[in-house]
């Protein structure tokens, strides 16, 4: 009774706080504007990480950011060496290649007293061909991106800053310049989350333009005893849905944009495994501990507390789920209750969609990109632990579940990757083939497809969104059609197309036997820019669940009829 009357405190408490949320105005003075005279693609350039509280700053905040509190004190943007970049503002060139500020191999500062900033290049190809205190126009150029690592490989981009003209304070470039910044996270180099939640704080610093500025030598802001996603070391190998044909849309079929209320709410959400009608968020009110909250789409809120955050791992089916402790990896089946213990050497495992085997990588060192990649171990496993044993070690290497016995296999080198399907029942495997620049791999339901596209080729017209069928000798079938997606069923998905000039998105729909290629909302009608690039697809296909950029609320892309 006391546990149950403290749930009815708790989500009596949330609900409170979600409904005092203000709804948050955009401002479209922005001084700045972006350091490339090219539109964003594939063969250009596209955004990278973000300012602030990254997941990324959280897990190298110590070797790379410690000055900056921890945090990405500018905004990473992927290129490849040798683009020209120009200056975004009338300013003046204070420093050229003072490395006292970091962002190697050569760096610039410029000054803009009309702006009341300065901002640094970093990063690099070359000395820039400029002057101290010579003076710049906006628009002009004034140098060529580089490589921190100073191969041209490893991971060119461009590093810009924003600071106080006395430079001990960085600010959030997306503050200052005019880009739809939403809608070029809808693709790019992060395929998941973009930022730590600190589970104390649930809300704070978790979109693009709710970032704090950064005095350099201050406390690291983003030390958390609990957050959300876990450490890089920590995370779960991805499991493939199971199967699932849910049969072509209606010809008629759109979509309607409804708003679930509640702004600010909330950066972390998930479908239940079977049920349309319930999804998760982690949330918290202010100071408080974050929980794991269950919605109901009927209801349009709250209609439960489910546990204290940060939430449990879960098998892709729902049916068993599983925690990390000192002990071990504690797996638990939701049918009877049932509980067992296994060592998987302090790595978090993945459970097959079959649920007979277990997947977890071991990594013997803390992957640094521009330094010796540590060695990772795949090992596979019976349910209970049993028939454990490794079938790769390799620098660079990580796997997924296809299916019940596949694994998908990918390694690196340099900018290759290599991907091969390994069977688990009779150690069999071959090769899918090998592509350069790869990003953004993706298993459809069932394992018997792959999407991933190519960035930065010498030609053009290779830089797409291809689909690879996991079967011997499959040749990859290049797309006509460039965005990010999300599976519907084994055989269709839906995806925003990239338009990094537009503010608002629209939904198309595209299946793999038909070619049927189609929208399904018009912005228009149906506006909507979906949040962090983050969004999910129901397990009956029919509901869209994502943040909607404006008062940054909880909403919904339902398919009708």
């Amino acid at each position: 009774m006391v546990i149950q009357s403290a749930f009815r405190w708790l989500v009596a408490a949330m609900l409170a706080f979600i409904a005092a949320q203000p709804v948050h105005a955009q401002d479209s003075t922005k001084p700045l504007r972006m350091p490339l005279t090219m539109p964003a693609g594939p063969s250009t350039w596209l955004f990278g990480q973000p300012y602030g509280n990254t997941v990324g700053a959280f897990n190298f905040g110590t070797a790379w950011y410690s000055a900056g509190q921890g945090l990405h004190f500018g905004i990473d943007i992927s290129m490849p060496c040798g683009t020209p970049l120009v200056a975004v503002a009338d300013g003046e060139v204070i420093y050229v290649d003072n490395l006292a500020f970091g962002a190697g191999p050569h760096n610039l500062i410029l000054r803009h007293p009309q702006a009341g900033v300065t901002t640094l290049y970093g990063h690099l190809l070359e000395k820039p061909p400029l002057q101290q205190y010579q003076l710049v126009q906006r628009g002009q150029l004034v140098g060529y991106s580089g490589d921190p690592d100073v191969t041209c490989d490893s991971r060119p981009h461009l590093h810009l800053e924003v600071r106080s003209l006395d430079y001990r304070t960085a600010y959030n470039p997306l503050d200052y310049i005019d880009a739809q910044w939403d809608v070029l996270t809808a693709i790019g180099p992060f395929n998941s989350n973009l930022f730590q939640q600190d589970l104390t704080h649930a809300r704070r610093w978790m979109r693009l333009e709710d970032q704090p500025p950064v005095a350099f030598g201050g406390a690291r802001l983003n030390a958390y005893a609990q957050s959300w996603p876990p450490a890089n070391d920590q995370r779960q190998p991805v499991s493939a849905l199971p199967a699932r044909d849910l049969g072509s849309l209606p010809a008629d079929a759109r979509a309607e944009v409804r708003s679930l209320g509640y702004a600010d709410c909330c950066a972390n959400f998930w479908w239940h495994a079977s049920d349309s009608n319930h999804f998760y968020v982690i949330d918290g009110a202010e100071e408080q501990p974050a929980a794991i909250f269950e919605w109901d789409v009927e209801v349009g809120g709250l209609s439960g507390l489910i546990e204290p955050a940060p939430p449990v791992f879960a098998s892709p089916d729902g049916t068993y789920t599983y925690r990390l402790s000192t002990e071990g990896t504690r797996i638990r089946s939701m049918a009877d209750g049932s509980e067992w213990l296994l060592n998987t050497g302090g790595f978090t495992p993945a459970i097959s969609p079959d649920n007979q085997q277990l997947l977890w990588l071991a990594q013997y060192g803390t992957f640094v990109p521009g330094a010796t990649p540590p060695l990772v171990e795949v090992w596979v496993s019976g349910l209970k632990g049993d028939n454990a044993r490794t079938i790769l070690s390799q620098p660079r290497a990580s796997a997924a579940w296809l299916d019940g016995t596949r694994l998908l296999i990918a390694t690196s080198e340099r900018t290759l990757t290599t991907l091969s399907v390994y069977n688990t029942s009779d150690n069999t495997s071959f090769v899918l083939g090998a592509w350069d620049r790869l990003r953004g791999l993706s298993i459809a339901p069932g394992g018997g497809r792959l999407l991933f596209y190519q960035t930065f080729q010498n030609d053009p017209a290779a830089n797409a969104v291809y689909t690879l069928l996991t079967q011997p000798n499959a040749q990859p079938e290049r797309l006509t059609w460039f965005g990010g997606w999300r599976w519907r069923d084994s055989n269709s998905l839906y995806y925003l197309p990239f338009q990094p000039d537009q503010a608002l998105q629209n939904l198309m729909y595209y299946h793999f036997s038909t070619g049927e290629n189609r929208p399904l909302t018009d912005p228009d009608t149906q506006p909507f820019t979906v949040v962090n690039g983050d969004w999910s697809v129901s397990p009956d296909g029919r509901s869209i669940l994502f943040q909607n950029v404006g008062d940054n609320s909880l909403s919904l892309l339902v398919l009708s009829p």
